[in-house]
């Protein structure tokens, strides 16, 4: 039974035990002016539930990413648990580009698999398939705690496991990972240049003046925007015990995220003091301008500023390496 995903990617379907020759007589298809320097492995496993039109997006961002850092792109795409005896189905794929710098081409190649439920016989061929003695990164996509309970044990050997809170949710990040340092969030990584930006505007102001009386930090989030709002309030709270920390201050604020954004808002994030001075952070313009208000600055009119949240290659480049 031909699965839709892989009918839906772009590659040249084969024999399972013909997926590794497949490779090398493609690579020899495309001469000697084809570059080949891999740096890592990343497999790419979608759910069940993951929808052509889903997983061509992501295969497109998996390749940009690639065209960056040179890897082995391997694509697993589940089969629904009343399809898990069906038979595996393979593609292989070779795409190059121009490299301008490098003034020739440089390839990426992309090895996929449909299969039913997981066995050691299908790690056991995922496995062959990857470059070996190369960093091996997982990015899962679409995929059910069900789904990925089974791949536990199998990604002792990987360096990082990302996913995208948004997506899969807190039971994901839940899992008895053998190695829970290895897992990275999609969502906080995409949100890296709002830290940033967000940590110079509070950097002017004195640890004691963030913390003094500090009530309550809430973050509202908009519609898909549930990892990035956890993200961000965890973000807020290291960022305040470490100034209360400094201060010598006692932290007693409660944080909490609400589905309620202000209208127009992607974001929103409000401090409320004892006092009543307020700290208001406002990301709206469909996630490309916030504006920061903040009673105790010393500058009391509101601060704009101009920036988005990662695209898709660049945040999986952060949860990767960082």
């Amino acid at each position: 039974m031909a699965h839709p995903l892989i009918d839906a990617l772009p590659g040249f379907p084969v024999k399972i035990s013909a997926v590794l020759p497949s490779l090398d007589k493609a690579w020899a298809d495309e001469g000697e002016e084809a570059a080949r320097a891999s740096q890592m492995n990343l497999v790419l496993m979608f759910g069940a539930n993951v929808s052509p039109e889903d997983a061509q997006a992501r295969f497109d961002e998996a390749i940009r990413f690639a065209q960056r850092y040179p890897c082995r792109l391997v694509i697993l795409a589940a089969r629904p648990a009343a399809e898990a005896a069906a038979a595996l189905e393979a593609k292989v794929n070779v795409l190059c580009f121009f490299d301008p710098s490098r003034r020739g081409k440089r390839c990426c190649e992309a090895l996929m698999l449909a299969h039913g439920a997981p066995t050691a016989e299908l790690e056991s061929l995922v496995s062959t398939w990857l470059e070996g003695d190369l960093p091996v990164n997982v990015w899962a996509h679409g995929v059910t705690v069900d789904e990925f309970k089974p791949w536990l044990a199998w990604t002792s050997r990987c360096r990082r496991v990302v996913a995208d809170r948004s997506l899969v949710g807190d039971e994901f990040f839940k899992l008895s990972f053998p190695n829970p340092k290895s897992v990275r969030d999609l969502a906080v990584a995409r949100c890296l240049p709002v830290r940033q930006a967000l940590g110079q505007y509070l950097a002017a102001h004195a640890p004691a003046e963030l913390v003094r009386g500090l009530r309550s930090v809430t973050v509202n989030y908009g519609t898909g925007l549930r990892g990035e709002a956890a993200g961000i309030l965890e973000w807020m709270r290291g960022c305040l015990t470490h100034c209360a920390g400094l201060s010598r201050s006692h932290l007693a604020a409660e944080f909490a995220t609400t589905p309620q954004p202000p209208p127009g808002d992607n974001l929103d994030a409000e401090w409320v003091y004892a006092d009543g001075a307020r700290f208001s952070w406002e990301h709206a313009d469909k996630g490309t301008r916030a504006i920061i208000t903040f009673t105790r600055s010393r500058q009391s009119a509101p601060v704009t500023q101009r920036v988005a949240l990662m695209a898709a290659p660049e945040a999986l480049s952060e949860a990767v390496f960082f």
